[in-house]
């Protein structure tokens, strides 16, 4: 009697923890409602190469313009981390404090121009995820070519069924110390 008891009961817990895990996943939501508010902003997430466009563009300004930073919002899911690599660690941040921080450099004008554009990449894909290392060449405050940096954004994707994500991206500039691999670089 003693062993049917218990293995009701853990029937019952086994049960009990599918429902309340089916009812989390039914419930979460990759993206608060309201935060795409026009149809550009969603079709950039219907292509793994449409999200990595829109994320270089919507980032990428001219001395005298702005970013478009709800642009680049609309690609990430809410609280997505970022992570830049540095000599010192890393240095990590939500979305709201990079865009805040961004916005920031640029009304201060310590950030007249920046240009980032991909010029290679390497995608793995598994169902719904994608790991995505995207190099890049970058300029901030010039329009010298010879002055472009370059480095690797590593992104992870989702796709919810409509549209791909960004969940998480972590970069590292390029340094004499840590060339970028050839691999990289086609």
């Amino acid at each position: 009697m003693k062993v049917f008891r218990y293995s009701v009961l853990f029937v019952f817990v086994v049960f009990s923890v599918f429902i309340f895990c089916q009812r989390q996943s039914e419930s979460a939501t990759p993206v608060e409602p309201g935060i795409i508010e026009d149809s550009i902003a969603s079709a950039d997430g219907l292509s793994i190469d449409g999200l990595l466009d829109a994320l270089y563009g919507s980032i990428t300004f001219s001395e005298g313009e702005v970013p478009d930073m709800k642009r680049f919002k609309s690609l990430f899911i809410p609280n997505a981390p970022f992570i830049r690599i540095t000599p010192d660690g890393p240095n990590t941040m939500d979305l709201e404090s990079f865009v805040s921080s961004f916005k920031e450099r640029v009304r201060s004008n310590a950030l007249k121009s920046f240009y980032e554009a991909e010029i290679a990449r390497k995608t793995h894909l598994f169902g719904g995820i994608a790991q995505v290392f995207s190099t890049y060449k970058k300029g901030m405050n010039t329009d010298d070519p010879e002055s472009l940096g370059r480095g690797i954004n590593s992104l992870q994707l989702f796709h919810d069924g409509k549209r791909w994500w960004v969940c998480c991206i972590t970069w590292e500039d390029e340094s004499p110390d840590n060339p970028i691999p050839e691999k990289y670089l086609r």
